[in-house]
């Protein structure tokens, strides 16, 4: 394709860019007018746990108590901790498995294991972890799955699992429904960027007098915060694009996607390429409904950029927190929003204590106006001063000195209160004292951790759709492989244990004489499964503990097990000490793990060490020896033997000398006759050999001639387009040189 027509596609898609621009705005407003009620709530509940004095007291509520204690007490942090922090602990684990005959165990682990790698690689603990914070709080978190290339020097790219920055604003299809919005048609992910930096990166986009009155119900417009003096909403909308897809059934069941290969080829070529698919490799052609994925960067006023995505999966995931759907109206919640009026009240009776207590030093003086006015000063100051003595005047109508008014006591009812609103807080979120951490009364740990999984019964459903988030963010990065990971290449995996690996992907290798590729990212189909549970260090912990147990139970069971009993525990070094009890096994077991590791190695595409090959040309040298000393073993034997019966033989011919002078000549005679018998039937099997062997070539031959056959007029039909354009360009060319060159003036 020449310059001129990649700038003729790029003024086409700008073309369309104003189409895109305005349906865009149109899907969000309808997406919006749905979604603010809980975009609203949750941002609220945000604010609320933060705790600041303006998040949890109404405005009305600190009018009234303008000078008089205004306490936070935030309990709410320590409940999304109690349930994220049990996210961190057994986070869910990628798991892939082949589906079809293309797939095998060996690819599915070595896929699982890049999963791990790619996870590694993007921190996407962190990124998850903190979106499980957002589900929690208020109901819904966001990451994404991106791609880019390793380093600034590399053609090869890798996949990151990215955190969004405000996972609130993202706005799905309306009509979507799925938990995963597998389903959904279209996504927005605004991004708030300053001015400086957005004229930076599109320094010839509009950046002023944005119209933020569009659309909006009862006056008000969902586009009033996408631009103001300090920024410049960015949006990611991610749309599926319906197109065409033409597709191959194979007979060995394979499924071909000819759409890309079909793309830039002539009409009239293309269609004779799929009738020779079909009539000589009996393919079956179907053109399917399908759709692309495509990225637009928008604002306001116009669309910045646009982008085609390799996958089919809109690589945003969200994490939901807990859904109540009433018909089409969804209601979206996380453990703050209702566990506010609780914590309300918290403060509440925090500050009717605290202020009740501030009252007791400053109980007033009860007396007549004539006890006080000649020392009106001193008695101003009692209460906050501590004067030695303190002076009255006597009234004759009031006997005695002045007396203190009784203090106020703390109530009773606000500290019962207090007591009834924290249950009432615990019983709102569903995490009580035992899953807090606080003393009961079971004794075991047993004991302990099942009650602990009780009040984690409460919340697992926050549980449950991380688990369901992770899981829709491993099919889009296996989704991902064949489009990233397509050539020969060397990648580094990540074990269940986080061991790190390198493996070879799609690398041709011959297999008993048959060629294969090993590790082919790019045929087979492959599903992603969750294990759900304790994470591997958990998990090595109760092995320490069984394994224990077991010794104890039986303990001929330590010498063949020292060295895993070792690898489990958390010592430093716990590996060399594996290593060396692996040197104490019986012999049986070390040459079962020895022959073991090897086939993994060789199935991760890894040839033998120089250690392991020395041993085996050790073991290979002293095997040889010890056959070449069996052999002249039995060679002496076989002398041996030879020698007696020789010398009875001997004997006998002596004895029979004169009759077996006689019959020597017949003897020979006969001897002479059945050798050249025995040499004529070798010889005739040779022949009967030879062209049983020439007619199996033959055979051979004319079937790989034929396949290559096969394979030529394939490549000669898909590809007749490049020899076409080579054809041209070779004419063009022939005919430049065949011009006249001008004349050089004089």
């Amino acid at each position: 394709m020449s310059d001129y027509d990649d700038d003729q596609d790029k003024d086409e898609s700008k073309s369309d860019w104003e189409e895109v621009h305005e349906e865009a705005l149109l899907e969000y407003d309808r997406d919006y007018a749905r979604e603010q009620g809980n975009i609203d709530e949750a941002y609220q509940d945000l604010r609320f746990r933060r705790g600041r004095k303006e998040d949890q007291w109404d405005s009305l509520a600190l009018e009234a108590r303008v000078g008089r204690p205004c306490l936070v007490i935030n309990k709410l942090p320590q409940f999304v901790r109690q349930v994220t922090g049990d996210m961190r602990q057994s986070r869910p684990a990628i798991k892939v498995v082949p589906v079809d005959s293309g797939a095998d165990i060996k690819t599915a682990e070595v896929r699982g294991g890049m999963i791990r790698y790619v996870e590694n690689r993007s921190k996407a603990k962190h990124v998850y972890t903190t979106g499980a914070d957002s589900q929690v709080t208020c109901g819904i978190g966001h990451w994404a799955v991106t791609t880019e290339y390793a380093h600034a020097g590399t053609f090869n790219q890798e996949i990151r699992v990215i955190g969004i920055e405000d996972g609130v604003s993202v706005l799905w299809d309306a009509d979507s429904f799925l938990p995963t919005k597998s389903d959904a048609d279209h996504v927005f992910v605004p991004t708030d960027m300053t001015r400086a930096k957005f004229k930076k990166k599109w320094p010839n986009a509009k950046a002023e007098g944005f119209d933020t009155s569009l659309y909006g119900l009862g006056g008000t417009s969902w586009f009033s915060s996408w631009a103001n003096d300090d920024y410049i909403r960015v949006v990611e909308y991610w749309k599926k694009k319906p197109i065409k897809r033409t597709l191959a059934l194979l007979p060995d069941g394979s499924v071909e996607d000819l759409t890309d290969q079909l793309k830039d080829v002539p009409p009239e070529q293309a269609k004779a390429g799929l009738q020779w698919l079909a009539q000589q490799k009996q393919a079956r052609i179907e053109e399917r409904d399908s759709y692309k994925i495509c990225r637009y960067m928008i604002t306001m006023a116009e669309v910045l950029e646009e982008s085609d995505w390799p996958g089919m999966h809109i690589p945003i995931v969200p994490v939901i927190g807990e859904e109540v759907r009433i018909g089409r109206e969804v209601y979206r919640h996380g453990v703050v929003r209702y566990a506010r009026d609780p914590q309300r009240m918290e403060n509440y009776y925090a500050s009717a204590e605290t202020e009740v207590i501030a009252l007791q030093p400053k109980a007033p003086w009860l007396g007549t106006r004539k006890q006080f006015e000649q020392h009106y000063d001193l008695w101003e100051t009692a209460n906050t001063e501590a004067h030695p003595f303190l002076e009255y005047t006597v009234d004759p109508a009031a006997p005695g000195p002045p007396q203190r008014i009784q203090p106020p006591v703390g109530s009773n009812a606000i500290s019962e209160a207090k007591i009834r609103n924290s249950d009432d807080m615990k019983a709102v979120i569903g995490i009580y004292d035992a899953s807090l951490g606080a003393k009961s009364n079971e004794t075991s740990g047993i004991a302990i951790a099942r009650r602990d999984a009780q009040g984690d019964t409460g919340t697992y459903v926050y549980h449950d759709n991380f688990a369901l988030a992770i899981e829709r963010t491993g099919e889009i990065i296996n989704e991902l492989f064949p489009k990233i990971y397509d050539t020969q290449r060397t990648v580094q995996i990540l074990g269940d244990d986080g061991k790190p690996d390198i493996v070879e992907i799609n690398k041709p290798q011959m297999v008993d004489g048959v060629s294969k590729i090993l590790h082919d990212m790019t045929s087979g189909s492959y599903d992603v499964v969750m294990e759900q549970g304790p994470s591997f260090a958990t998990k090595r912990e109760f092995a320490q503990a069984a394994m224990t147990e077991f010794i104890r139970a039986f303990p001929p069971a330590a010498p063949v097990m020292g060295d895993i009993y070792a690898r489990n525990m958390d010592w430093p070094q716990a590996e060399e000490i594996g290593e060396r009890l692996e040197e104490l096994l019986p012999p049986p077991i070390r040459a079962k793990l020895q022959a073991d590791r090897q086939k993994r190695e060789q199935a991760a595409g890894k040839g033998p060490s120089p250690e392991q090959q020395q041993e085996a040309q050790a073991q290979q040298a002293a095997q040889q020896q010890a056959q070449q000393a069996q052999a002249m073993q039995m060679a002496e034997a076989q002398a041996k033997v030879a020698e007696a019966q020789a010398k009875a033989e001997k004997a006998q011919a002596d004895a029979v000398k004169a009759k077996a002078d006689a019959e020597k000549a017949q003897y020979e005679a006969a001897t002479a006759k059945a050798n050249w018998a025995q040499t004529h039937m070798d010889n005739l099997r040779d022949v009967e050999r030879h062209d049983q062997d020439m007619a199996r070539g033959h055979v051979n031959h004319s079937r790989d001639h034929a396949h290559a056959m096969d394979r030529h007029g394939a490549d000669m039909t898909l590809l007749g387009i490049d020899a076409r354009r080579a054809g041209e360009k070779h004419d063009l060319t022939m005919e430049q040189m065949a011009q006249p060159e001008p004349e050089t003036a004089q």
